[in-house]
Formats: C-alpha cells, sequence, structure tokens
C-alpha cells in the first residue's frame, strides 16, 4: 500500500466491484474516459483479475484509491509499463466517485503513483493523455509536474462533437527537482 495524507492506494479486490458498478456507468464520469459502452459485473471482475496478472508480470500496476478516513474506495490509478529499456510508462487515474471531485485526492494520486514510478519502478518517465473537456484533470497533472508535449487534434468524437487529446509528460529528474 501507499499512504498519503488524505487517501492511500491499494490492490484492488473482487469486493470492490459493487462501489466501482455504482460510479462507473455514470455518464458524466465516461464523457472523460475513453470506455463508451457500459460495463458489466463479470467485465470488472474479469479486468481485476487481469490487473494481478498484469501485476505479478510487471506490465502494469492498478490500485484502488482510498480514503484513509473512512477506507472508502473512490477511484482506480495505474501505471502501465510502455517500455522496459527505455524505462518509460503510462499514468491513467479515474476517481469515479463524484462526490469525492474537486477535492484533491486525484492531485494526491498521482503524487503517490509518480513517486512510485520514480523510486519503486525506476522509471525515467511518465506520460500521461488527457481529453479537452476536462479542465480538473489538467489542473491536478500539471500540479504534479505534468508539462503539456503534444495534441491530437479532434481525435475523440464524444456527444455530436470531436475533442482534441492533450499529451503530457514528466521526467524522473523534474519530479526530483519539483519535490527536492
Amino acid at each position: 500500500m501507499l499512504f498519503g495524507q488524505n487517501i492511500y492506494l491499494r490492490g484492488l479486490e473482487l469486493s470492490d466491484v459493487p462501489e466501482l458498478m455504482k460510479h462507473w456507468n455514470n455518464r458524466e464520469l465516461k464523457q472523460f474516459l475513453n470506455i463508451i459502452a457500459p460495463q458489466s459485473i463479470q467485465e470488472e471482475e474479469q479486468w481485476i483479475r487481469n490487473t494481478w496478472i498484469e501485476r505479478k508480470n510487471g506490465n502494469s500496476y492498478v490500485f484502488g484509491v482510498c480514503l484513509v478516513e473512512t477506507d472508502l474506495y473512490i477511484g482506480n490509478i495505474e501505471v502501465r509499463i510502455l517500455d522496459k529499456i527505455s524505462r518509460r510508462g503510462n499514468v491513467g487515474i479515474s476517481i469515479f466517485n463524484p462526490n469525492y471531485w474537486s477535492k484533491g485526492h486525484g492531485t494526491e494520486a498521482i503524487g503517490l503513483i509518480l513517486d512510485y514510478s520514480f523510486t519503486t519502478l525506476n522509471l525515467h518517465s511518465a506520460e500521461l493523455e488527457v481529453f479537452s473537456n476536462n479542465p480538473r484533470a489538467q489542473r491536478c497533472y500539471e500540479k504534479n509536474g505534468f508539462r503539456k508535449t503534444g495534441v491530437r487534434r479532434e481525435a475523440l468524437f464524444r456527444d455530436g462533437k470531436y475533442i482534441d487529446i492533450f499529451l503530457l509528460d514528466i521526467t524522473k529528474k523534474e519530479w526530483n527537482n519539483l519535490n527536492s
């Protein structure tokens, strides 16, 4: 487990599926994710099992985001290894419970996963994608030192319109300088 001040990160469990399902098919949340179809309980259970295999194989590390005070599971965060030679990873997060949006939990979780990525996994850099219609997430990433490196223009069709996808990254050196 990785502990922060207000949240902690832990491995996922099948018992997380009911809480996940309460929020995962929420239309407001889905506008920020690259997932269109509703997910079933069986699909989510299989996804959790797959995260265990991916972790064991050293390809991906998915954690549940939980509140320190109540242990409530409010989201997921992942670092996926993209290139083991170049030590490059991709970060993704979803605080799926809207009651905990804009409270700093995403920012804290990103900080924890970056520290884990650069310290424990010894990655050289981490990257991510964020939709242009999600300024809350953009601020979260920028607070943690991510810098915009590119744009996939009109790359995603949502709710009758095309939106851009921003590309961001951070190096281990930049992270260390930010946190020294």
